[in-house]
């Protein structure tokens, strides 16, 4: 079986550059049309022209031969003009898409000794690294006086194209290192199959920074095929790429299951003549039901990174027949047990590639490459890659792809592979995806847990019928150990960005209904009884039960903050105070301390109550920073109404805050869209949150998406003085606290004692801020000094904020009592930036108060019949 997979030697031009290919297609279709961006298009000739005269402008500049060139642009027809011209100068590109974090992008122009960066005019000086930063509006510029001709070719197949960075498994990214010949093999060999004819059309939507993008791009131009290039939000939005697949006649798309699942769910319900690559994921049967009937043909790809795009494809035409198949031409493929012997026979074991695709290696990381790229023992003097990937092949030679090797467990001293557990349960009629994992809620007690979506929609709990049915069918293909212990019924399993399956969100299984029986129970663990103790402390309570929920004891966010602060203090451990809404109970916060501190995963969006079929409502934290006073407004909404929070970046202590309004605001978006890629949205914020929520919409309808409601909690519209003259400044600053000082009489005879207590507050953070050079700084340490941290860079976010009018209403929520003087008391400054209107709620409490009981169930229902006259395409009046 072994020679029969591997027989995939193919003579190929390997001494060729990639950049080869893309001439020899300028040669012989020289008017096909190369590249479409928008209303820009290239032919082959012109493409090529253009290439050649930015070629020669980057050599006069500094490229040529192993120059490492960091390539950081927004998608657009000049990124692609800019890859070929980096490869034609010689040079190494390093692909860096603009949206990835800029440490992240930082690191990686320093690993790699990158020492150009060639970009935008819109990021110029925005990264700090050690390169020459060359722009390429002024390059493009200076390129018009070069000859168009070919310039000097100096490097072979043998020299190095590209190094892209992955993710790293220690959180470093690690650098690729790929040679022209390895993607001179993998073009050619796809050329045959799937194949791809000259005049084609295939839509890019893979960042560069996915090695994938390299078929999105590379194939077409080596083969006198088209590219469409996709913008970054169009590569976004499933409505957008099925708009353009329908309409502009795409033969080709190459996406992630997550994308392919986006465009489903909008309405793709024809037949269309395309031909469907799959990969980044596994392709999982209800998934390959839906797109076989829908397409010309769908091919699912596997392969790493380190063995150049893809090692093994499949075409599929049977869902219940699911294999990655056979190798690419000139590429061998191993599944191997530990001891390194080649399992032919149907046994499970771990993918190793050889052949012409494998990388050079890591760049700068010798450890790694020795751990990964090991010497091939079935063809001496080459090396194989060892990718962490299960698998097995069947008798008719197909290798079936099954999960991580990282994913293979113990559990009660049994070694348990969870993609085998997963691809029965995916053959299960009613099951549309299944993701299996070890769970150790319990120290010392592992569980197998399966997280299931199903076509009925259910979730929660599965029916006792549906629970015996499942454990027969693995019994009957599984020993007794293999079959999982509870099962999670879930509306979509959580992804990655890239759209890969996203483990450490998989929600910790409700053990409580199957052994609670609502007495107080004593805690067992040093855990629980530390949770237990900072809860009476904390709380003032004498005895707190391990099943006890915070919530329902009266927690609110301000204990919150102390109980997470001392925890840290106790454990070394930060933890999200939107840690709560999932761990809200003794036993489970006690569980989450087990986690090790790598593990804990932080994210801005937090599901506050994610149940329910009706609009989601996603709510920005205000100037407290987290979501955790928003549970009991979610809580007093209706059983279908989900609620999710947006919590401040950097509340972990570790990731950089943000201090830019738009970017904030681009993080929440991108965080909601990667949740419901679909929509329609409810988007509110909370005082300093109105501002970024406001922010938020206004991106999201340049984005084409379906804003239904844009909500203000008691959020005054301050507009920006960083544009008024210095008198301007102090002439309006001046005046406004001449008209406080006058309104506090109003205030102090409707609440006497509220008003000395604001005002005392607001006089003394006043003179502490006058004095803050004088006066001995507080010290902060932990908790309070990164939350400090973010206040101050929301504040400067919100100070340096430009508000302009959007073609939107604003649905006001203003609360009754007031506790300070505003310019507009009715509007509260809306009125010039919502085009649409504002619609006033008035909501019992004030600023301060209006989440807090008995105010909190009045808001929930004005709220609520606010976002169900939203949802049907009613305009809400106040």
């Amino acid at each position: 079986m072994e020679y029969v997979v591997n027989n995939t030697n193919l003579l190929y031009p390997k001494e060729k550059t990639l950049f080869e290919l893309f001439t020899e297609s300028v040669t012989k279709y020289p008017d096909n049309t190369a590249l479409t961006f928008h209303h820009v298009s290239y032919t082959y000739t012109e493409l090529n022209q253009t290439v050649n005269r930015l070629t020669r402008e980057l050599l006069k500049q500094g490229a040529g031969k192993g120059v490492v060139i960091g390539l950081a642009l927004d998608r657009c027809a000049e990124m692609v003009v800019s890859l070929l011209a980096i490869l034609k100068s010689g040079s190494i590109y390093v692909p860096l898409d603009p949206e990835y974090p800029k440490d992240r992008i930082e690191f990686m122009l320093d690993d790699s000794s990158a020492r150009i960066l060639l970009t935008s005019q819109k990021y110029k000086g925005h990264f700090a690294s050690n390169t020459r930063e060359i722009l390429i509006e002024d390059a493009l510029v200076a390129s018009k006086d070069h000859p168009a001709d070919e310039p000097e070719k100096t490097v072979t197949g043998a020299d190095l194209a590209y190094i892209l960075y992955t993710s790293g498994s220690t959180g470093k990214p690690k650098g690729v290192q790929i040679a022209h010949h390895s993607l001179v093999n993998v073009m050619l060999s796809l050329q045959k199959q799937p194949g791809i004819k000259p005049g084609e059309r295939m839509l890019a939507v893979a960042t560069i920074s996915f090695d994938i993008a390299g078929v999105d791009l590379y194939l077409p131009l080596s083969s006198g095929a088209e590219i469409v290039l996709a913008d970054s939000i169009t590569a976004k939005d499933g409505r957008a790429l099925l708009d353009i697949v329908r309409t502009q006649n795409i033969n080709i798309l190459q996406a992630t299951p997550y994308t392919w699942r986006m465009m489903l769910e909008v309405g793709w319900d024809e037949y269309l003549p395309l031909t469907v690559f799959t990969g980044g994921e596994a392709l999982a049967k209800d998934l390959a039901e839906r797109l076989i009937p829908r397409s010309k043909a769908v091919w699912n790809m596997y392969g790493p990174t380190e063995t150049t795009i893809y090692s093994i494809i499949k075409h599929i035409t049977d869902a219940n027949d699911i294999t990655i198949g056979w190798p690419v031409a000139n590429t061998q493929v191993y599944i191997l047990d530990e001891e390194k012997n080649n399992l032919t026979n149907g046994e499970i074991g771990e993918i190793y590639i050889g052949g012409d695709g494998v990388a050079r290696g890591y760049l700068n990381r010798p450890e790694l490459n020795a751990e990964r790229f090991i010497d091939n023992p079935f063809t001496p003097g080459e090396k194989i890659y060892r990718t962490g990937d299960l698998a097995k092949i069947k008798p008719d030679g197909d290798i079936v792809y099954l999960g991580r090797i990282d994913h293979q467990v113990k559990v009660r001293g049994y070694r348990i592979e969870l993609g085998e557990i997963e691809h029965n349960l995916g053959k299960q009629e009613g099951i549309k995806q299944a993701v299996v994992i070890a769970r150790e809620d319990t120290p010392g007690i592992p569980r197998l847990v399966a997280y299931l979506v199903l076509e009925s929609g259910q979730i929660g709990i599965p029916d006792k019928t549906d629970l015996d049915k499942w454990d027969k069918a693995l019994l009957d293909v599984l020993p007794e150990y293999m079959v999982p212990d509870d099962y999670v019924l879930l509306d979509v399993i959580p992804s990655t960005p890239n759209g890969k399956i996203d483990r450490k969100a998989l929600p910790k299984p409700d053990y409580s209904h199957i052994n609670r029986d609502g007495e107080y129970l004593a805690p067992r663990t040093s855990n629980e009884q530390l949770v237990a103790g900072i809860w009476e402390d904390m709380m003032g309570l004498e005895k707190v039960s391990i099943f006890d929920n915070f919530f329902q004891l009266g927690g609110r966010s301000l204990v919150a903050v102390k109980i997470m602060a001392r925890l840290e203090q106790e454990t070394g451990k930060r933890l999200p105070l939107a840690t709560l809404f999932e761990y809200s109970t003794v036993e489970k916060l006690a569980s989450r301390l087990e986690i090790d501190a790598e593990a804990i995963t932080w994210e801005s969006l937090v599901p506050i109550k994610p149940r329910g079929s009706k609009m989601p409502l996603y709510i920005v934290h205000g100037a407290g920073l987290n979501v955790l006073l928003f549970n009991a407004l979610a809580m007093n909404m209706d059983d279908e109404q989900p609620v999710y929070g947006l919590q401040a970046k950097g509340l972990n202590g570790i990731d950089e805050p943000l201090d830019v309004m738009e970017e904030i605001a681009a993080n929440y978006v991108d965080e909601i869209i990667n949740h419901d890629p679909v929509g329609p949205y409810a988007v509110a914020g909370y005082s300093l949150g109105g501002l970024i929520a406001y922010e938020m919409a206004k991106q999201m309808l340049a984005m084409g998406k379906d804003v239904k409601m844009l909500a203000m909690f008691d959020t005054y519209a301050d507009q920006t003085q960083k544009f008024d003259s210095p008198l301007k400044r102090f002439v309006d600053n001046a005046w406004l606290l001449v008209k406080q000082i006058a309104y506090t009489p109003v205030l102090f005879a409707q609440d006497p004692a509220r008003t000395i207590e604001y005002k005392s507050r607001e006089i003394g953070r006043r003179i502490k801020k006058l004095f803050k050079n004088v006066l001995p700084a507080d010290k902060k340490e932990g908790f309070s000094a990164y939350t400090d941290d973010i206040h101050e860079r929301s504040l400067a976010a919100q100070k340096n904020y430009l508000l302009t009018p959007v073609n939107i209403a604003i649905e006001l929520f203003r609360a009754k009592k007031k506790t300070f003087y505003m310019n507009d008391f009715k509007y509260l400054g809306w009125k010039p930036f919502a085009l649409k209107g504002v619609h006033v709620h008035d909501i019992p409490g004030e600023h301060n108060t209006i989440f807090a009981p008995p105010n909190d169930k009045e808001f929930a229902q004005v709220l609520q019949k606010c976002l169900d006259e939203a949802a049907a395409g009613k305009s809400s009046k106040g």
